[in-house]
């Protein structure tokens, strides 16, 4: 197409015009505060973008080109390498939770989308993998399921007193579920988390003057 002058572009115009869209969009990339990249088959980083690599306190450079085995210890680095696998695979997103070891602070986690880039006719080239900061709701979520455990822990300390309890009628003594007559006092202690002090109230202290 001809441009608004009369001309023909250029030579170097349309080349010139994708270098500028790619400076552009690597722009963007590197302010997104998502950890964004690039991923080959083989693990290798085509492409890395600044919120990922400074996790690793490099600059993204340092690790394009290096494989996940080089950024990351083995065992993580293959649980990464399983998930580039399947889906070069299946050619299906897939959605995962990691851990990240950290270079200057505390462990991060990461929920991390894995899409598959497919060519002309359907092949998986490579995969662009973009990572959301979970690290407060993961410890949100440690923090409840602590709670939850605490609290069941209570709760199984203390035991409730429920349905018929035979009683003596005269000395108060308590069957239990074997058979055995007991103290009410005995009773409750192992069944509850009361614990008893003993007084004598007014009246029965008209029958023991001598406790008062």
């Amino acid at each position: 197409m001809d441009r608004k002058d009369g001309n023909p572009p250029g030579p170097g115009s349309e080349a010139e015009a994708e270098r500028d869209r790619a400076r552009v969009l690597e722009s963007v990339l590197d302010e997104s505060t998502d950890p964004i990249f690039n991923i080959l088959e083989d693990g290798t980083y085509r492409y890395v973008n600044r919120a990922f690599s400074t996790h690793f306190d490099r600059e993204p450079e340092d690790v394009i080109g290096r494989r996940i085995y080089d950024i990351f210890p083995p065992e993580e680095a293959e649980k990464r390498m399983a998930v580039v696998k399947r889906s070069f695979a299946t050619a299906e997103t897939i959605v995962f939770e990691v851990r990240v070891p950290m270079a200057r602070e505390v462990d991060r986690f990461f929920l991390t989308s894995v899409k598959p880039l497919l060519d002309a006719v359907g092949r998986v080239t490579s995969v662009v993998c973009i990572s959301k900061d979970i690290t407060e709701r993961k410890r949100v979520e440690q923090e409840r399921e602590q709670l939850i455990q605490d609290l069941q822990g209570a709760l199984a300390k203390v035991r409730t007193l429920s349905g018929l309890l035979p009683i003596c009628a005269n000395c108060k003594n308590i069957r239990d579920d074997q058979g055995y007559w007991i103290q009410i006092e005995a009773y409750i202690r192992d069944h509850s988390a009361a614990e008893f002090t003993h007084g004598i109230c007014p009246e029965c202290r008209e029958h023991f003057p001598e406790s008062t």
